[in-house]
């Protein structure tokens, strides 16, 4: 795997003070913000995103009962190119002594799995949804 860094997510404790902290920084037009009931994704291009997530919902995504320190206050995520892609690189992550958090599963973003490295570091692999 060749790290590619697609996305930072970063944990926050308030949502909307986050996104407000946020949006006057980056400057960005609105057609360029997603929001969600738990979420907040600024997009740059295609290549690279920021999105702002609760800490607990971190913790929860990351296999950790709940968020408490040492969680992850951020996610490294690596875009794969397709499910299969996800997969091997799971499949090569418990070959070099990692663990995985979370098995591939699909969602409506495509298809995701957490893995954490000999460290204990949490991993986000994607990729995503087919095209129709």
């Amino acid at each position: 795997m060749k790290p590619e860094i697609s996305i930072i997510t970063v944990g926050v404790d308030d949502l909307d003070r986050a996104f407000a902290f946020y949006r006057a920084l980056f400057d960005l037009d609105d057609e360029r913000i997603g929001a969600g009931e738990d979420h907040v994704a600024f997009f740059f291009d295609d290549k690279f995103s920021f999105v702002l997530f609760p800490r607990a919902e971190i913790a929860r995504t990351a296999g950790r009962p709940q968020a408490i320190a040492g969680t992850p206050g951020f996610v490294l995520s690596h875009r794969a190119d397709s499910a299969e892609a996800v997969d091997a690189i799971l499949a090569k992550v418990l070959a070099a002594g990692g663990a995985i958090v979370t098995p591939g599963t699909p969602s409506e973003w495509g298809y995701s799995a957490y893995f954490e490295d000999s460290e204990g570091n949490v991993w986000e692999l994607m990729a995503p949804p087919p095209a129709n």
